[in-house]
């Protein structure tokens, strides 16, 4: 059974497709930019283990233009001006990695909120693209401790800051990253990068690069399946 959900505390609202499978333990995965809570529903029913989890889908908490009349949710802003600049020039790797992005921090306090007061203590992390910078920095940074964390398409955020985290956080749960090497929004050096710093700080990264760009193929799928179960 599906339904979505709102959650409310101190003003702020956040609504979540829930699947609830009279589970222990839970999911939590967390749409990319432009995208909304049924984004990645469909994972839910990828493999018959997967009954097992009961499954939460975050809307982002903000609504972003991705074409025409039409509105996508986001978990915070991008300057796609500067975004499409740093992808022709090549220098995309300082649009992440040397800085915390504006609003990553009020949009984690929400999450970080419905996850302690909604999901429980028994979870796994994840998402994509976005999303999945927004479940590092609920892991790194605000202190959540899922069961596993799953990063798809991910990169690099805030380096100095993310490294001097890793370096006192005492979480180290297996860790599933994934990255198309043609990847033309996140690019593949940054996803290298990134898993490089997490095994210098002694994480188990089960990590897995593709032939592909900004997406999650098959193979990626059934590595996943694998990961989870």
């Amino acid at each position: 059974m599906s339904e979505v959900k709102t959650y409310e505390k101190d003003g702020d609202k956040l609504e979540y497709l829930f699947i609830d499978n009279k589970a222990a333990s839970s999911i939590v995965l967390l749409h990319g930019y432009g995208a909304n809570m049924r984004d990645l529903a469909g994972l839910a029913s990828l493999s018959p283990s997967f009954k097992n989890y009961n499954w939460y889908f975050p809307d982002g908490v903000l609504k972003v233009p991705i074409g025409p009349f039409m509105m996508g949710k986001a978990w915070f802003p991008i300057d796609m001006e500067l975004m499409n600049k740093a992808m022709m020039t090549g220098g995309f790797e300082h649009l992440f990695a040397d800085h915390t992005p504006e609003g990553l921090e009020e949009a984690a306090g929400i999450v970080k909120d419905f996850i302690e007061d909604i999901v429980g203590e028994d979870y796994l992390l994840g998402g994509f693209s976005q999303g999945s910078m927004m479940a590092n920095f609920l892991t790194f940074e605000k202190g959540l401790r899922p069961q596993k964390l799953i990063l798809l398409s991910s990169t690099l955020v805030a380096r100095s800051r993310f490294e001097s985290q890793l370096s006192t956080c005492d979480w180290g749960g297996p860790i599933f990253q994934s990255h198309g090497v043609d990847d033309p929004v996140l690019p593949i050096s940054m996803a290298r990068e990134l898993k490089s710093i997490f095994e210098s700080y002694h994480r188990k990264v089960d990590y897995h690069e593709f032939s592909g760009g900004h997406e999650i193929p098959p193979m990626v799928l059934q590595s996943l399946i694998q990961f989870l179960n």
